[in-house]
């Protein structure tokens, strides 16, 4: 997969991939808060090959946002499940 750039408010982000994102470790019991933000985005942005052609993510096109959430455990963030260990998978 190759390495994007995400442009927003003349300020660029270095996307990596999700495999960059490290395995649950049940030792350490942490959780991995996460915030998910949804942008309307034209395809054509996203498939191209050129390189110089850069989606934005701006206040223009953003939807929702949605978090902080576990991305292992796949719950919101509460005072309480933040002092408690990580469970990994859902139930």
């Amino acid at each position: 997969m190759t390495r994007r750039e995400i442009i927003s408010t003349g300020q660029t982000v270095h996307v990596d991939p999700l495999d960059r994102i490290p395995n649950y470790d049940p030792r350490r019991g942490d959780h991995l808060w996460i915030v998910t933000g949804v942008w309307r985005v034209d395809p054509e942005d996203w498939v191209s090959d050129d390189p110089t052609v850069e989606p934005l993510l701006d206040q223009e096109n953003l939807i929702s946002v949605a978090g902080p959430g576990c991305f292992y455990c796949e719950r919101y963030y509460t005072p309480w499940l933040g002092r408690r260990r990580c469970q990994g998978e859902p139930r």
